[in-house]
């Protein structure tokens, strides 16, 4: 057993140049040959001798020195045993030489972000949370292209299904300011809001202003009031932004098109035909941005006081980020520079703000943005999202404006989901997996009880799998009341502020798995050990520091039969008793084995 952490690692986070010790953790019974660590060190191969030191649980403890001489430093385990050679690395033990994207990596001079390994996320899509200020609700007005028509309707009253229609419902920053009592009740401890920054639309990713809180929001004002009230709270907050393009109206592109000798011009893709220009996926009113421009990136990024820097100073004092379509981002046909731009970026917020949590969209696998010189997080779909979704209800993947879908209602076997939670996990450093932001739904996707066909039992076992797999959770805005999409609105709903209409159970559910999450040392940082599985069980522990917590998921009707494991694996001191935080009835276990009790349809959670 290994794992990059603390049980295993003198030092987690090691200096550039520092030496630490490594532990490898092999049953007793077995008597090695030989066990090597196997590094590579300026891209060639190193074997060094680990040495046998005590044994205790019935595992024996075999340790190396490891020079941490490069910023990412890669390292396996190879166990000489009866004329074989066994290779373990973070995805599992193999014959074959493994692939280095699943070695363990440990990132030097990695600098945890304090804040985040306690936090519990909150979502909000401004327009849809609580009007505070009806005086700056949007007035009926259509932009000068004739796009759309905005006008605002009575809160949660559907908007008419107009193609040219933007619907506004008055959300605004001092809604979201006069309920921090509620947020705080609810015990969430950072918010991460929809972009503020002035637009047409009422998503905002067609930003005709980077330098300005909108108007119809409450303005910059409005944000420091919000930031004031947070800091008396001890609360944070994350801004979204778009970087990868700009709205039609931006004074940039406006420019661009009148002068074709601008500066500006060289801002965005334009074609041969003078007016021809390349936009997000093809939507018009938001034209993608050309960082072959040094002077744009010196705007938004490079800059002292450019726009990544601008809102992380005070009197804003944001948090940190999250990237809009990160996976885009200075890419278009033969200009890639997606991961030059990711390190300016990460360079730019964290020599203002080394705490600053640099987060990014991304729907699909992410790793090599991953590796500690990228992004802190990504929002982890494909890692944990989709998996423990698919394991629910099926597999079902489209591609943005193409008519193929890919879709069967077969649900993946446990063993599938797990083997994509593994090789996710594995493929990135254990200290960014820490950081992963972990979400089940959001203002792009369904929200969790439609996609579950209303289903609160595996509602609630997605949730407690998301509040105790490695990272950071995030919950949707109305999830913790029982929220499902609406016609009309999707998953962009106005929240139902009378309480009549908020589902209690779930609300009591969420406040109870979220101070779990935050008053836990083991969920923060402990490493992840999957103890079991069969057809539609798993079983998985998060250990640390001789603490562990255990989790069981059974997505089937039926109740599952009680079961004795025989767990090699399980290096528990003694007997323990488990008992469960939702439901009744408790675990006991002991060195090498468990006896899980009946488990029923749903999640639970095992102290």
């Amino acid at each position: 057993m290994h794992a990059p952490a603390a049980d295993y690692l003198s030092n987690p986070n090691p200096a550039l140049g520092e030496t630490i010790t490594v532990r490898l953790l092999i049953p007793g019974q077995i008597n090695p040959d030989q066990v090597v660590l196997r590094t590579i060190p300026n891209g060639e191969q190193q074997f060094t001798a680990m040495q046998p030191q005590s044994e205790q649980n019935g595992f024996r403890a075999w340790e190396a020195p490891l020079k941490v001489n490069e910023p990412r430093v890669s390292y396996r385990f190879a166990i000489q045993t009866e004329g074989r050679v066994w290779w373990l690395n973070a995805l599992g033990i193999s014959l074959h030489t493994p692939l280095a994207l699943f070695d363990f990596k440990l990132l030097a001079d990695f600098q945890p972000i304090p804040w985040l390994e306690r936090s519990v996320f909150y979502q909000i899509f401004p327009d849809r949370f609580a009007n505070g200020d009806p005086g700056n609700d949007p007035g009926e007005e259509t932009d000068p292209r004739h796009w759309y028509t905005r006008k605002t309707f009575p809160w949660g009253q559907a908007a008419p299904k107009e193609r040219r229609l933007m619907p506004f419902y008055g959300g605004d920053l001092a809604g979201i300011e006069a309920h921090l009592d509620y947020l705080e009740q609810l015990g969430v401890s950072a918010l991460y809001l929809n972009p503020i920054f002035t637009a047409f639309t009422n998503h905002r990713y067609d930003v005709s202003n980077f330098r300005e809180v909108d108007p119809v929001l409450g303005g910059d004002q409005a944000l420091v009031s919000l930031r004031q009230a947070l800091t008396e709270r001890n609360m944070r907050y994350i801004l979204d932004i778009v970087p990868n393009h700009c709205g039609f109206m931006h004074p940039w592109f406006q420019s661009a098109l009148e002068d074709h000798e601008s500066e500006e011009r060289g801002f965005f893709y334009f074609g041969e035909n003078k007016q021809d220009y390349i936009s997000w996926m093809g939507f018009g009113h938001m034209p993608k941005l050309n960082y072959a421009s040094d002077t744009l990136r010196r705007e938004m990024i490079e800059n002292e006081d450019a726009i990544f820097a601008y809102w992380l100073k005070p009197p804003f004092a944001a948090d940190g980020w999250r990237v809009d379509v990160g996976n885009m981002l200075g890419r278009h046909d033969a200009h890639q520079i997606n991961l030059e731009l990711l390190r300016s970026i990460r360079a730019a917020v964290k020599r203002l703000s080394p705490e600053a949590y640099l987060m990014a969209e991304n729907f699909f696998e992410a790793t090599e943005q991953l590796q500690g010189d990228g992004w802190d997080a990504v929002m982890n779909y494909t890692g944990f999202a989709d998996p423990v979704l698919h394991w629910l209800t099926g597999y079902e993947q489209d591609a943005l404006r193409c008519e193929v879908v890919l879709k069967t209602d077969i649900p993946w076997d446990t063993a599938t989901m797990l083997q994509a939670w593994n090789e996710n996990l594995a493929s990135i450093p254990w200290q960014i997996a820490l950081q992963q932001f972990n979400l089940l739904d959001s203002h792009d996707t369904p929200r969790l009880l439609t996609l579950l066909n209303g289903d609160r039992a595996l509602s609630q076992l997605a949730a407690i799998a998301q509040f105790t797999f490695p990272g950071v959770p995030c919950l949707y805005y109305g999830d913790e009341i029982g929220l499902t999409n609406e016609q009309g609105f999707d998953s962009r709903n106005c929240f139902p502020w009378d309480e009549q209409h908020w589902d209690r159970e779930t609300l009591s559910f969420y406040e109870k798995l979220i101070a779990l999450r935050r008053n836990s040392l083991v969920l923060a940082r402990g490493e992840f050990r999957t103890l079991y599985h069969d057809q539609d069980l798993v079983v998985y522990a998060r250990v640390f520091g001789g603490e562990w917590l255990l989790v069981t998921a059974n997505r089937a009707e039926q109740a599952h039969p009680p079961v004795r494991l025989d767990l090699p694996a399980v290096s528990l001191a003694g007997e323990r008793e488990f008992k469960a935080l939702f439901g009744s009835g408790q675990i006991k276990a002991g060195n090498g084995w468990l006896e899980l009790p009946e488990i029923p349809k749903g999640g639970e959670v095992w102290q």
